[in-house]
């Protein structure tokens, strides 16, 4: 009796993993990259944030995408938009949340310089509590939150490159 229950776990636990394979389940973070899309020119304005060039950079060597001049196509990084505000006030008037606001819009061109895909964006926005009593502790988190939202960020835009691409080899 105890062997039919252990045979049956076991079967049912190779079933569900035949079924999440099968169904193209991937872990978080790995992109499925079109052969066409392995190569990429990238094109940043003077402005860009340390961080930010950073994160994309990381994020771009993760998936297997190398950065050359001769590559068939380019991200063009137009504008970089931040934003820090209060949104909430405690009973002394003094900051108790913060909103921060992180924008990147960009466009994808072909080899000519011709845009395949223009107004494309990619938006991350975040709410943290701030203790001004604690005031380098909430630096610190600050800090956390701003790296997280570049890293977001880098990957939304590699996300919608790569689909671009798809799409545009598709109709090929």
């Amino acid at each position: 009796m105890q062997r039919t229950g252990v045979w049956l776990k076991a079967s049912a636990l190779v079933l569900i993993t035949a079924i999440i394979a099968g169904c193209g389940f991937k872990l978080r973070g790995a992109l499925d990259v079109p052969i066409a899309a392995t190569e990429l020119r990238l094109t940043l304005p003077k402005n860009t944030p340390d961080a930010f060039e950073h994160f994309l950079m990381l994020t771009i060597a993760e998936q297997g995408i190398r950065i050359t001049g001769d590559a068939d196509y380019q991200i063009k990084i137009d504008k970089i938009y931040e934003n820090r505000r209060s949104i909430t006030l405690d009973e002394k008037a003094n900051v108790d949340e913060y909103e921060l606001l992180k924008l990147v819009s960009f466009e994808i061109l072909d080899r000519e310089e011709k845009v395949i895909a223009t107004k494309l964006q990619a938006r991350t926005e975040r709410i943290y509590d701030y203790d001004a009593d604690a005031a380098t502790a909430s630096l610190a988190q600050e800090q956390q939150i701003q790296q997280e939202m570049w890293q977001t960020l880098s990957t939304r835009i590699l996300r919608q490159y790569i689909a671009q691409i798809r799409q545009l080899e598709a109709t090929r």
